[in-house]
């Protein structure tokens, strides 16, 4: 069969690889022994519209073209296989990713050119569903796959991967020739060959605006520290030079961590490495290990600066966490990122500037401002839907918390309230003690290094130094 594997139509600057359709890719070769022609096309990092989307994969003339979805993305997506499907009524559509999960049964019956729904993981679903487009049999023994059966939806319940390291790495080859990285604002923040990695899967937690956890069924599973230092070995081999693990819990079990730190540190991986983390689960001696062994880059859900909102986000940490593990990273000599929401229902004005003082206050080196969303497969759009106050058809695009929320708290406050965010942020360096920190980040950190020399003569660093508004 030839197989294409498909990002949407869109543009962006956070260039990363689709390492979901890479593991699902990889499996489908090992799986059916290599015997499909599979092609993947990363047609959002390659910024593609529709149209030429739908050209490029009309030049394939797949059997079977499958493609993931964010709620984002999704009405892109289904405009593409709409597209497809006029055009190539002969091939075999297949939709997943996150949204496609949350939203399958009402997927398969507003849009009946959808074939076929891969909910939850994929890499064992769906080269079982190949099979059966193969013999010309419905997937009705195959779990976590969706289809209309006598013009019904009927979706099979999914099954977690419970051994991790039974994958296959996935396939880097496949990929087109793209400049994977990440810009932000035209400020480039990764360097060099460029790549992601994910060493678990899983969330135990249950932070209201996140649908991660209802997607792993709030089960964590690691692979093992040998089986990731393997895949950073290889891909080190390959001339990879920086890589973003993009798991939701890396630390969660520290003796593995430092497991991963030991293996990188003997087998001699020199890489750099940017990483996420929970405020509550990531010590000084263990970021103080990572770093050694060159994750310079930590990020922090922070979320917010008073305890009655975080309890809202149900994020099961205080303000005391955040300030302790900011300041922990830092001295283990760290790059420092903080993101925080603005919009919770429980939140008022004032509170929103006490998170202002917090991201003055603790002076990361990075800050990331967003307004609430709320999505499908959050308990928070579940809580709205019990309500009652959404739209029939709202699950099918991206909504922020202003078009539900009434608290008295307008769309406009929450962008000024951003705006004043980042100005804060960028004000917090504007001083002797800023100036001092920076210099000491700098010769301490390699990628801080790195990305200052590259954007020394860069005139967007200057811009955005002397203008800290995000919504104009």
């Amino acid at each position: 069969m030839k197989v294409v594997l498909s990002t949407p139509p869109g543009r962006t600057t956070e260039l990363w690889p689709p390492l979901g359709l890479l593991y699902v890719a990889s499996s489908c070769l090992q799986r059916r022994e290599g015997s499909d022609d599979i092609k993947v096309i990363d047609a959002f990092c390659e910024n593609l519209t529709e149209a030429e989307l739908v050209s490029r994969i009309g030049s394939e003339r797949p059997d079977v073209l499958g493609m993931n979805c964010s709620t984002h993305t999704f009405l892109d997506t289904i405009s593409t296989l709409r597209a497809v499907d006029e055009a190539m009524p002969e091939t075999k559509l297949v939709l997943g990713g996150m949204h496609a999960t949350f939203a399958s049964e009402m997927i398969l019956r507003d849009y009946p050119f959808v074939d076929y729904i891969v909910v939850g993981e994929g890499e064992e679903s769906f080269p079982r569903l190949l099979n059966h487009i193969d013999e010309g049999t419905p997937p009705s023994d195959v779990p976590g796959i969706g289809f209309t059966d006598n013009g019904q939806p009927t979706v099979k319940p999914d099954s977690l991967i419970e051994d991790l390291d039974t994958l296959p790495f996935p396939d880097r080859s496949l990929l087109p020739d793209i400049d994977y990285g990440y810009t932000h604002e035209n400020i480039r923040l990764t360097y060099g060959k460029f790549t992601t990695i994910s060493s678990s899967r899983g969330c135990p937690f249950r932070c209201s605006y996140c649908s991660c956890a209802a997607f792993s069924k709030r089960i964590w599973r690691p692979r093992s520290p040998e089986n990731v230092v393997d895949e950073l070995e290889r891909i080190y081999g390959d001339g990879y030079e920086c890589c973003v693990f993009v798991d939701d819990n890396l630390t969660l079990n520290r003796g593995r961590m430092e497991r991963i730190c030991e293996l990188i540190r003997e087998r001699k991986v020199k890489m750099q490495f940017y990483c996420e983390g929970r405020v509550d689960n990531t010590p000084y001696s263990l970021m103080r290990q990572m770093k050694q062994a060159g994750f310079n880059v930590m990020y922090f859900g922070v979320e917010s600066g008073q305890k009655h909102v975080l309890n809202y986000y149900r994020k099961m940490i205080d303000v005391g966490d955040s300030r302790r593990a900011v300041a922990d990273a830092k001295r283990a000599g760290m790059i420092v990122v903080t993101s925080y929401i603005m919009g919770a229902p429980v939140e008022t004005k004032d509170d929103m500037d006490k998170t202002i003082d917090l991201i003055r206050a603790m002076r990361a080196h990075g800050v990331q401002i967003n307004i609430l969303d709320c999505l499908v497969g959050t308990d928070i759009w579940s809580e709205l839907e019990r309500d009652g106050v959404v739209g029939a058809d709202d699950w099918k695009t991206n909504h922020r918390i202003y078009e539900y929320s009434d608290n008295g708290i307008t769309r406009a406050d929450l962008e000024a309230a951003v705006n004043r965010g980042y100005t804060a942020y960028l004000d917090a360096w504007k001083s002797v003690e800023g100036v001092k920190e920076l210099v000491k980040t700098v010769i301490t950190n390699r990628t801080a290094r790195t990305v200052v020399a590259r954007n020394l003569l860069n005139p967007h660093v200057r811009i955005k130094i002397s203008d800290g508004r995000r919504f104009k």
